[in-house]
């Protein structure tokens, strides 16, 4: 299954940190529902080539998302949406 290409998502000359816009793309993503809760995360190396980034940038956006419970990172299975990140769910501002 090919992923959808976001690489227009994403300004690579600009002021703004291209792992922060990586960040608020998924972000946005599982906000509005396109990402749901337990759904597993495409590898690092996918993300990387949806996004037309490095997976070093990748990561950093990926550790971001986790350290503010919207990612789960679990060793050797993958990285998932949290339960939490869904919108109602106790803990988010929704």
């Amino acid at each position: 299954m090919a992923l959808q290409d976001k690489s227009d998502r994403i300004d690579h000359v600009g002021p703004d940190l291209v792992w922060r816009q990586l960040a608020e793309d998924v972000e946005s993503d599982i906000a509005a529902g396109v990402l749901a809760p337990n759904a597993k995360m495409p590898t690092e190396l996918e993300l990387a080539s949806q996004y037309g980034v490095s997976r070093v940038t990748v990561r950093r956006a990926v550790k971001d998302l986790a350290e503010r419970g919207l990612l789960v990172v679990v060793h050797g299975r993958g990285t998932f949406v949290s339960r939490a990140s869904a919108p109602g769910a106790p803990g988010t501002s929704a």
